[in-house]
């Protein structure tokens, strides 16, 4: 796809960067935001044309700030992509792996490898992002921090592998998410639903909602839920399923939603891709 502009969160050597080609090929122009609120606004403003944001690995859960955001943001998810995540850790030249007090990262990588840091009894510290936390460590020249990053990140700013796949997990995957702004008029295809909605404040209201997504043949494959600000416990529940979008909405299942529910919002029909 030539000729479009995807935000995404980070820098260069990004996991996020990797998604990207994988979702739109080489061609796709990146501009790299600070945060993942950045790629909401910069898409949902018409800056990029598509973001692509990190919504749950498969060994340290969800990413509870794109989910928050989702439902923050007048945007809708049109495709995801599955990506292998291997994880290095990776100092300045010159030092050792005995010299290694501390690791940067984003907290889910460092979540990703915790076995291995406990392990080596390693101090953490949260980044924004493991191509930014690889960067920092580059740029400072102290051989007593590392970063844990992919491979080509720790190429691209020039630092020594201390240790290859420290990830807890060698089935260790990232789910994408790409947004793009709501367009009402788009006819919606793929094989994967995903909804944002809140419930009815009386009992057996989670029962009769899934009930009704299988009365219309609709099989679950995530269900997650978020406190909504300012409220005594009260819940958002994100829900992807799989199933026939057409038929499902010529038998009425997301005009029963909108009437039933407190709050509804589709958030996309979309095909997901593993690399």
């Amino acid at each position: 796809m030539s000729g479009i502009t995807v935000a995404c969160q980070g820098t260069f050597g990004a996991n996020s960067q990797t998604a990207c080609k994988a979702a739109f090929g080489d061609e796709a122009g990146i501009m790299f935001m600070r945060s993942f609120d950045a790629v909401f606004t910069s898409v949902e403003n018409g800056l990029c044309d598509f973001g692509i944001l990190p919504i749950e690995n498969s060994t340290n859960g969800s990413v509870s700030a794109v989910y928050d955001l989702l439902r923050r943001h007048d945007v809708s998810i049109v495709k995801a992509v599955r990506i292998p995540i291997r994880h290095c850790l990776a100092g300045i030249e010159g030092a050792d792996m005995s010299d290694v007090k501390r690791v940067l990262s984003h907290e889910q990588a460092l979540g990703q490898c915790a076995c291995y840091l406990k392990k080596n009894k390693l101090e953490q510290e949260g980044y924004p992002n493991t191509a930014t936390a690889a960067r920092y460590v580059s740029e400072q020249g102290d051989k007593e921090i590392a970063a844990i990053c992919s491979e080509d990140c720790a190429k691209e700013y020039g630092l020594k592998i201390f240790k290859r796949d420290i990830q807890d997990s060698d089935k260790n995957y990232t789910r994408f998410i790409c947004i793009k702004s709501c367009d009402e008029s788009e006819e919606l295809s793929g094989g994967k639903i995903s909804i944002v909605c809140s419930l009815v404040n009386k009992c057996g209201s989670l029962c009769s909602l899934l009930q009704l997504l299988a009365e219309n043949g609709a099989d679950l494959t995530k269900i997650e839920s978020r406190p909504i600000p300012d409220t005594d416990f009260e819940f958002m529940f994100y829900i992807d399923f799989v199933g026939d979008f057409d038929n499902m909405s010529k038998n009425g299942l997301f005009e029963k939603l909108r009437g039933s529910l407190a709050y509804y919002r589709l958030l996309g029909c979309y095909d997901e891709y593993s690399v």
